[in-house]
């Protein structure tokens, strides 16, 4: 489980490498995600993942099957609404508005947030 949670903290980041001591600029970004942990009941599928996805970038989410991209992915356009017993911890800033509020309508969010189904790449492709 450790190695999973230290492969998505680090899977998760643009293709640009960060600065030797990267801020984080949630001005810049498009949707910046703190300290994100997803619970499908007990279960800890995602712990403390931060990273930001800015203007004008492009971002990937790279990681082995089952290491929670589409997890993440989910929780960014609140698609875990959706699922019992799923749950979202930590902040989730799209255009610095917090979309896990209360006050924040799910079916606004998933019409400005759009969400790519995955698709496997296989060796062919390459």
């Amino acid at each position: 489980m450790a190695f999973r949670q230290q492969f998505i903290s680090r899977a998760a980041a643009t293709l640009e490498r960060p600065s030797a001591s990267p801020t984080l600029n949630t001005a810049e970004a498009i949707v910046a995600l703190r300290h994100v942990d997803v619970f499908y009941g007990s279960a800890h599928a995602v712990a403390d993942v931060t990273f930001d996805v800015p203007k004008n970038r492009i971002t990937a989410l790279i990681g082995p099957s089952g290491c929670g991209k589409s997890t993440v992915l989910r929780s960014i356009n609140r698609m875990n609404d959706l699922i019992p017993g799923a749950r979202v911890a930590g902040e989730i800033a799209y255009h610095g508005v917090d979309i896990n509020q209360k006050s924040v309508d799910p079916v606004e969010v998933r019409r400005r947030i759009g969400f790519p189904a995955p698709q496997s790449l296989s060796q062919e492709h390459l």
